[in-house]
């Protein structure tokens, strides 16, 4: 899951055939394959290795198109050099949509891409294309992949975002981030990128985090939903009167109480299970950060009172959708409702 990482952090290696071996020393003479679904980590491991090239050879042309551009002799065109430059850097984009007629001429490229040529092929993931990408590995084109963070993998990826920007962040700090931020690795990255130039003692906290973050609707809307969870009326009553006269839409208060009290069922059913607390986040699907905040309040829920919620949940995300005229008074029934299923 985590191979662009090790590209980083053991620069010139890529996967071969699942093995990995090391690149060329130069970007010439080359061809990468980017296949996978993330496309924020693909268009960083294009941007990188362009950069490269263009560094080792500063005056190559660069050629960029989409692989169903290349109809008759457009490949030829786009792979071989011009009357300016015998150097190029080719992207080729969406390789999963080369016509059938190119694709073996493509594989030979490749294969055999010439000292004057920097080839980088595209694949967006799925099985799209899976005929040409099957003979790409055949081949021993050198692979990197991009797949897709699920949940719990979130705070790897801000971990290691922070390292590259050269500052380090906590663990319960990134899963702030990502329960600020969502789950969009661009969104991730950036923000990491700005907390890291706010920050003066070198690390990235809690603290910094929510003063940062402070002012967005769906972070005081997941504010909300933790004060419940915890039982607290004083304070959610609060937050949600903050969340509302900030901006938040009601819709958004609803939906971050229903994530949380799904996750806090697949947490009470799963207490018996003998798995550490990283291993159950993986299997339930949930962030490990969350498992501390399921742990702790935990004691407050039982089944019943979590199927209770969730039903309370659902009346009051259909009246603010509608049913009912006044969507603050409709969150504060549901809320104060649901409180009152809390154990004391």
């Amino acid at each position: 899951m985590f191979n662009y990482l090790l590209v980083g952090i053991i620069p010139g290696w890529l996967s071969v055939g699942g093995h990995w071996q090391a690149w060329p020393m130069s970007s010439f003479g080359s061809t990468l394959l980017v296949t996978g679904p993330e496309a924020f980590l693909a268009q960083r491991a294009v941007a990188r290795t362009r950069a490269a090239a263009l560094k080792e050879r500063p005056e190559a042309d660069v050629n960029e198109i989409t692989a169903a551009e290349l109809e008759d002799t457009m490949l030829s065109e786009v792979v071989g050099g011009s009357l300016f430059s015998s150097d190029i850097v080719a992207v080729i984009d969406d390789v999963g949509a080369c016509p059938p007629g190119v694709v073996d001429q493509l594989v030979a490229v490749a294969k055999n891409p010439g000292d004057e040529l920097c080839l980088i092929l595209v694949h967006h993931g799925g099985n799209k294309g899976k005929g040409l990408i099957d003979k790409l590995k055949k081949a021993k084109v050198p692979t990197e992949p991009v797949a897709a963070f699920k949940a719990w993998e979130l705070p790897k990826f801000v971990a290691e975002e922070a390292k590259r920007n050269k500052i380090r962040i906590s663990q319960d700090a990134a899963g702030e981030l990502v329960s600020a931020v969502g789950n969009d690795l661009r969104a991730l990255a950036s923000a990491v990128a700005q907390l890291a130039s706010d920050s003066d003692g070198g690390e990235i906290d809690a603290g910094l985090i929510k003063r940062y973050f402070a002012g967005r609707a769906e972070v005081t809307s997941f504010a909300v939903a933790d004060a419940v969870l915890a039982g607290n009326a004083n304070v959610a009553m609060e937050r949600l009167r903050w969340a509302l006269s900030t901006g938040a839409a009601p819709v958004l208060v609803t939906s971050a109480m229903a994530g949380a009290f799904r996750g806090m069922g697949k947490y009470i059913d799963a207490q018996g299970s003998r798995m550490n607390s990283n291993d159950l986040a993986r299997q339930l699907g949930l962030p490990p950060w969350k498992m501390k905040d399921y742990a702790r309040t935990s004691r407050l829920w039982g089944p019943g009172s979590v199927a209770g919620a969730i039903q309370l949940i659902a009346v009051g995300d259909a009246e603010v959708k509608g049913a009912a005229t006044d969507p603050a008074f409709a969150l504060e029934r549901m809320v104060l409702g649901v409180l009152a299923l809390a154990r004391p």
